[in-house]
């Protein structure tokens, strides 16, 4: 791993003199000093790569990367190393998750014809992947619950738009989680840790927010309620926070909200997308747009 010594050195003497810029006509005035945000650099290479995610027990990072001239799905030991690709299908194989053991692994891929839910064994030698839906849509963003069960994903199967639905993690028949009018998304799901609600990210009130609903169904509760695109939502470990993404200041930046609302806490200060807590909940890792590819880095929680 890389840190950012350097940026960080330069963040720190910037916060150092702004600070020591204070109107001499009122000496006794002092401003509180600048979170500069403990970051650091985990991949460099110059192919694309997204939507990281801690493995469930800390120690490896799953991503999509285009190397070797396509889309895989891979992973790197979260100490470093060679990523292990995963999947090598000519298709484009994205937005990958863990099963809740570390045993599996559900993502997106269009080697089918359509993008469709896939699952790997990643614990059974010679094992092939299996294609979990079947019908002619966008199935997309695939993410297992916590009690290992259920995989909910988004789908246009019943009009423009696309809602939230529910698949056994085996296979079998959907539950249809949300219900929205035409051209309205519902997308980007992640589950609470007691595997009982979902958050998500919906254009249903006009513009791009997040919204919580159980995950039997009904109708989601808004939990950040200002114009603004907002997107990619993960659920904290201890159930409190939400992270995401969003770029109401113009960039995309990582901020947390509590699941209930209300304000909002900017995390990272030089970009982020694709937000995902580590098991621990002491750390985010996200992706920065660096040099015109994104990379993979993490951020301390230490608010």
């Amino acid at each position: 791993m890389r840190s950012l010594r350097m940026n960080l050195l330069l963040m720190v003497m910037v916060a150092l003199f702004l600070g020591g810029c204070g109107s001499d006509n009122d000496p006794g005035t002092t401003n509180p000093p600048a979170r500069i945000p403990v970051v650091q650099q985990v991949t460099d290479n110059d192919e694309f790569e997204g939507n990281p995610m801690y493995s469930p027990d800390g120690n490896w990072i799953l991503f999509e990367a285009e190397m070797n001239g396509n889309y895989d799905i891979y992973r790197m030991a979260v100490s470093g190393g060679t990523p292990e690709r995963l999947t090598t299908d000519p298709g484009f194989d994205s937005v990958p998750c863990w099963s809740p053991d570390g045993q599996s692994i559900a993502w997106e891929s269009d080697r089918s014809g359509n993008k469709d839910i896939w699952t790997l064994d990643l614990v059974t030698p010679g094992a092939e992947p299996v294609r979990l839906t079947l019908l002619d849509s966008q199935d997309a963003s695939p993410a297992w619950s916590p009690d290992g069960t259920r995989i909910v994903f988004e789908s246009n199967r019943d009009k423009t738009g696309s809602d939230l639905y529910v698949l056994p993690a085996g296979g079998g028949d959907l539950l249809r989680v949300t219900n929205t009018p035409n051209n309205v998304y519902n997308r980007t799901a992640f589950w609470s840790p007691d595997s009982a609600q979902l958050v998500y990210e919906s254009n249903v009130t006009g513009f791009s927010t997040l919204q919580i609903v159980d995950a039997t169904g009904g109708t989601g509760t808004s939990i950040t309620p200002d114009p603004g695109y907002e997107g990619h939502p993960s659920w904290s470990p201890d159930g409190t926070q939400i992270a995401f993404e969003s770029t109401r200041d113009g960039t995309s930046e990582i901020y947390t909200v509590a699941v209930t609302g209300g304000d909002l806490f900017q995390v990272t200060t030089s970009g982020g997308w694709w937000p995902s807590w580590s098991p621990d909940g002491t750390e985010i890792v996200y992706c920065v747009f660096a040099f015109g590819e994104p990379n993979i880095w993490t951020v301390a929680v230490d608010w």
